[in-house]
């Protein structure tokens, strides 16, 4: 029975895994598709600048459609524009996809197995992830879309590179925390902390606590575990 059980827990944190992943790579691949399709690569972009440079030097007071055009025409300035601005955008458009696909869909039943599992970790490094998903499974049957800064966790949890997708400023001038985008900067940072083994889930197997891995005397013999590995 109690083997059962942990196979259970081990086949929902699967899904938990492969879900949180699928969606990722799902809307990596269409970004991509789309931004392949909206522009044209330019090719030799260092030999365009310096024909440029020679053109702009040699006529200083030309006009652009006169010195300019000839040696690089409009449609390679906008293909090199459409080219910088798919550059800059692409991590934000992947993630304006994974929040329209984890919203109309996912959303529904990933909270629910967030409830379903208890989340444990031996390193207090990765307390403030546990803390984040504490907050998820308390506030799932509430409908606000948005939290209160002080009331979630950010440092520990959401990589400073999204921040500005997560907090955002409130009417009364303070700021607050989109609660989509915080959910799915959760499950995305719990994803690969149970792939290392970071977080661990009770009555698990595969996902068990990493400590029941070690031998009953580890902490009596811990240098003479760590002796092959030091000098090998």
């Amino acid at each position: 029975m109690q083997q059962s059980r942990a196979e259970i827990i081990d086949g929902l944190i699967e899904l938990l895994i492969q879900i949180t992943h699928r969606i990722t790579v799902r809307a990596e691949r269409r970004v991509t598709a789309e931004i392949l399709s909206d522009f044209q690569h330019v090719r030799g972009k260092a030999g365009i600048l310096f024909r440029i440079a020679a053109a702009a030097l040699k006529e200083p007071d030309g006009a652009v459609r006169d010195v300019i055009f000839p040696v690089a025409d409009e449609q390679t300035f906008e293909n090199l524009l459409k080219e910088q601005r798919a550059g800059d955008t692409y991590q934000q458009r992947i993630h304006t996809v994974i929040r329209s696909s984890y919203a109309a869909h996912y959303r529904r039943m990933l909270p629910k197995l967030l409830e379903i599992l208890e989340f444990h970790s031996n390193n207090a490094g990765y307390r403030p992830l546990l803390d984040a998903i504490d907050v998820i499974k308390r506030e799932n049957e509430n409908a606000q879309q948005h939290f209160p800064l002080s009331a979630v966790t950010v440092e520990g949890v959401i990589l400073p590179k999204w921040r500005f997708l997560v907090i955002e400023d409130a009417p009364d001038g303070g700021q607050r925390v989109n609660r989509i985008n915080y959910e799915i900067c959760v499950l995305q940072s719990l994803r690969e902390r149970l792939r290392s083994k970071e977080i661990w889930v009770a009555g698990a197997d595969r996902y068990r606590n990493p400590d029941n891995d070690l031998p009953a005397d580890f902490q009596e013999r811990r240098v003479a575990c760590y002796e092959p590995c030091l000098t090998s």
